[in-house]
């Protein structure tokens, strides 16, 4: 993406520095407000950024909806609060090289609490759209780890299973333990009926370093599918690197010395953390409340709060996300600034 001057896959240290100023001045709540959650998918969406009248733009490409377009997040502040009439100007010079290009532009993953920021720059003169699919999750933490109350029954049944009948150590991860980590990934990609435009396709068959797959499977995911689950795979890997720095927090679960599920997020503001990947294997009922519960308890005490994403539309992933009861559901909005403007 060649509209913001500087990218992610070429950042030096003291680039980290500046942009770690933006990140840090304010609580933004959603999940891919981090410095992390924009490196480690920087090569799937050719995340690149620009500082424009003192704001943090981030931009990148996306082909969720079936083409590749452009996506630029909330501009971001350094100060901890936004001049109204600067944010304009900036967004304004933004989009006018969006239509210099010939590129549709819009505001994408905005947090509700931030949406009024937007409108009081341009008054009337935008058109908001959130989707379902894009809210994400946020949950106490202690309900989290102790999946009390009649609501939570059910959940509390699966953990006290895997509790009762597991015995497992679960272990604070850092980077040494990247090769548990891939590993455990490329078992569950394996589990997959890749569509056979992939077969042939050698980068895919090395990513897993596998020459075996269960072909037999009745289930085939679309090549869209089999590419989010690279990009999901790649940005892990990229994760794997954070871990046992400030801030960010990595959980795993081991079961007769081999690594059956992580938890892998950080602080997104004083009170609250993110959980951005949680993988497991389901062989081992009740694993997946024993993760959530173990990153839960290796937070700091001052956390109360944590995000667990959205749901992407998917009715399965849903279903478990409203079953754990969230506390709050942070909206997301797309802003386009209508036409004619001054």
């Amino acid at each position: 993406m060649d509209l913001f001057k500087r990218c992610f896959n070429t950042i030096t240290s003291d680039e980290i520095d500046e942009l770690q100023q933006y990140f840090k001045a304010m609580n933004y709540k959603g999940s891919s407000y981090t410095f992390m959650a924009n490196y480690i998918w920087r090569n799937s969406y050719q995340i690149c950024w620009e500082i424009i009248k003192d704001y943090l733009f981030i931009g990148g490409m996306s082909k969720a909806s079936g083409e590749m377009e452009a996506i630029v997040s909330m501009p971001l502040t350094k100060t901890g609060s936004y001049d109204h009439t600067t944010l304009r100007e900036a967004l304004l010079e933004v989009k006018a090289r969006f239509d210099k290009q010939g590129i549709p532009f819009s505001i994408r993953v905005i947090p509700q609490h931030l949406l009024s920021q937007l409108q009081i720059a341009f008054d009337d003169k935008l058109d908001l759209e959130s989707k379902r699919a894009d809210e994400e999750y946020i949950y106490e933490k202690e309900k989290l780890i102790t999946l009390s109350g009649k609501a939570l029954h059910k959940k509390k049944n699966h953990l006290n299973y895997f509790l009762k009948n597991f015995s497992y150590e679960a272990r604070t991860l850092t980077s040494d333990d990247g090769a548990d980590i891939m590993k455990l990934l490329k078992s569950f990609m394996r589990r997959k009926k890749p569509p056979l435009e992939l077969l042939e396709k050698v980068d895919y068959m090395e990513t897993l370093d596998e020459d075996s797959y269960d072909l037999s499977r009745e289930e085939s995911f679309a090549l869209e599918d089999w590419e989010s689950l690279k990009f999901e795979y790649d940005a892990i890997k990229e994760a794997v690197s954070f871990l046992g720095m400030p801030d960010i927090y990595g959980v795993g679960i081991y079961i007769d010395g081999q690594l059956e599920a992580f938890s892998i997020g950080e602080r997104l503001g004083e009170d609250l953390a993110v959980a951005h990947f949680e993988k497991a294997n389901t062989s081992f009922r009740g694993i997946y409340q024993g993760i959530a519960r173990e990153f839960c308890l290796a937070l700091p005490e001052e956390i109360k709060f944590v995000n667990r994403e959205e749901d992407m539309g998917i009715p399965a992933l849903r279903q478990a996300k409203e079953a754990l009861r969230p506390v709050e559901m942070l909206k997301k909005y797309t802003a386009i600034i209508k036409e004619p403007i001054k």
